[in-house]
């Protein structure tokens, strides 16, 4: 009999071999991180005492985010993703979360259709690394009086609140981030988490009509990472931000479906994600 339970710093170990098998590229640090997040809303499935699958959630007020859906290769096609995909949106519900986004391979879409999610609009990944410096304008290091702005504006565009991911991201003095300020007003940020000898661009959050504040935040980024490898996760909708990307020597990597359940979950501006797991 499968039973569902809350991952625990004993399951980490387990967690990392088990995404591993994808090439997620996740330590068990990430998994501390996603627990602390949400304590309640990290599952593995066992069978007996063989864990076989685990989930994570993350929730923002009225909106969830779910991601890190994997089964143990041996153990697909029997119903185990579909059970522990429902147990995490019966967790979401049952703290009141009404919206529910998840980025899904493309082949899995079918999957996610069948639980009730609605396709959205494709995300693309792409991977590169810093060669040169780049011209960029000049930009403001965000300092800790910067972050309550900060989050606002990411609430305008993500429609909801993501104060308890952003405030120690943003507090992380390895993380580079940058604001963009006109006339006193904070119209755009970008945050870069730094792993080692790696990158994750994300979030930028701007106007929808000023691609040049989107540009300039990239630029700054780009040059606090050399010799970095660097991801970034973009929507499809945004080509000019692509066509940049890919003329610095970005190659797309691999593209996902932004889905979701009960609702649509509208960026209201220029967005690169946060990540895959939570939006």
């Amino acid at each position: 009999m499968l039973k569902i339970k809350k991952i625990t710093s004993l399951d980490y170990a387990f967690a990392v071999n088990l995404t591993d098998t994808m090439r997620w590229n996740l330590v068990e640090e990430d998994f501390d991180f996603m627990t602390e997040l949400e304590p309640d809303g990290c599952f593995f499935v066992a069978d007996g005492s063989d864990r076989i699958g685990l989930a994570t959630t993350i929730s923002f007020g009225r909106v969830g985010w779910l991601g890190n859906v994997i089964v143990s290769e041996s153990r697909r096609g029997e119903g185990v993703g579909s059970q522990l995909v429902r147990y995490a949106i019966d967790y979401l519900r049952g703290i009141n979360v009404d919206r529910i986004g998840i980025y899904s391979y493309l082949e899995r879409i079918p999957f996610y259709t069948r639980l009730g999610f609605k396709y959205d609009s494709e995300f693309i990944i792409l991977k590169g690394k810093r060669t040169q410096v780049y011209p960029e304008a000049y930009l403001k290091s965000v300092e800790k009086r910067d972050i309550d702005k900060i989050i606002q504006l990411d609430h305008n565009c993500f429609g909801a609140s993501r104060i308890k991911l952003l405030e120690p991201l943003l507090s992380n003095l390895n993380n580079p981030c940058f604001v963009y300020i006109e006339d006193e007003n904070f119209l755009g940020y970008i945050l870069t988490k730094v792993y080692g000898s790696m990158a994750e661009i994300g979030p930028l959050v701007c106007p929808e009509d000023r691609i040049d504040i989107a540009m300039d935040l990239l630029m700054a980024s780009f040059n606090r990472l050399e010799g970095l490898k660097v991801s970034i996760c973009v929507p499809e909708k945004e080509p000019t931000v692509l066509n940049m990307l890919k003329e610095l020597g970005f190659v797309e990597d691999f593209r996902v479906a932004k889905m979701s359940l009960g609702g649509s979950i509208p960026f209201n501006c220029i967005y690169v994600a946060e990540s895959l797991e939570r939006g």
